[in-house]
């Protein structure tokens, strides 16, 4: 807690890998590890904003570290709070390396029965249920988009030089459920799991892109902790 707000501190890391073929035009892993910093804030006891900065690396491997792979992509939002059950969010994400810089973001809240709550937010709309304080169920999408920088002499590995060191948007649709479990008031769990509809790997500077027409299921388990 600060005079002028809550700032939010953090470390957040990721990693993609696939397995098309050393000859392929679409990298093996897509990797990010960057710091998390946001400020939540308020302009009055309706009206919250949230500002948040992401700057790290986000490109395919760690030892190509360096300016050209270095990004600080932004989250800017707020919030209107119509009454404890209706909130309306709106914001934009900010990143330099997508090929639209800025991607406006937002939905609306609605707690429309006691255990039940339409959480329709672009990008992780979805519907929730919460049956006690501990435990919550849901089901809806997770709308991915991220962007990053292949290695310095990726496209003349595969024939095409216009490729090296190029920006790459991965774009990912999830559709599937899960649950969050508070095991304590500090640690949860979350478990959830699903398909994927859509895929793109888009070199938008280049004009390359490649749409995967196969979807694949996903899995996922993870661990929350806040101090």
């Amino acid at each position: 807690m600060t005079k002028i707000g809550i700032l939010r501190l953090g470390v957040a890391t990721e990693r993609y890998s696939f397995s098309f073929g050393g000859n392929a035009a679409i990298p093996d892993n897509l990797h990010s590890t960057n710091l998390i910093i946001g400020l939540d804030t308020e302009f009055s006891d309706s009206f919250l904003i949230r500002i948040e900065l992401q700057p790290g690396f986000y490109g395919v491997d760690f030892d190509d570290f360096g300016r050209d792979t270095f990004n600080v992509p932004a989250i800017i939002g707020g919030t209107y709070i119509y009454s404890s059950n209706l909130q309306f969010v709106f914001g934009v994400g900010v990143d330099a390396f997508r090929k639209y810089p800025l991607l406006p973001g937002g939905g609306i809240r609605w707690k429309f029965a006691p255990q039940w709550t339409l959480n329709a937010v672009v990008p992780t709309p979805r519907l929730e249920y919460e049956p006690n304080s501990n435990l919550l169920f849901y089901a809806g999408a997770d709308i991915r988009a991220t962007s990053y920088r292949v290695e310095k002499n990726f496209g003349s590995l595969r024939g095409n030089p216009a490729l090296n060191h190029a920006a790459i948007t991965y774009e990912e649709v999830r559709l599937g459920g899960g649950l969050d479990w508070k095991l304590s008031t500090a640690v949860k769990l979350s478990v959830e799991g699903g398909y994927i509809p859509y895929r793109n790997f888009d070199f938008h500077r280049t004009e390359v892109r490649y749409h995967q027409d196969g979807g694949a299921p996903y899995a996922r388990i993870g661990f929350h902790a806040a101090f």
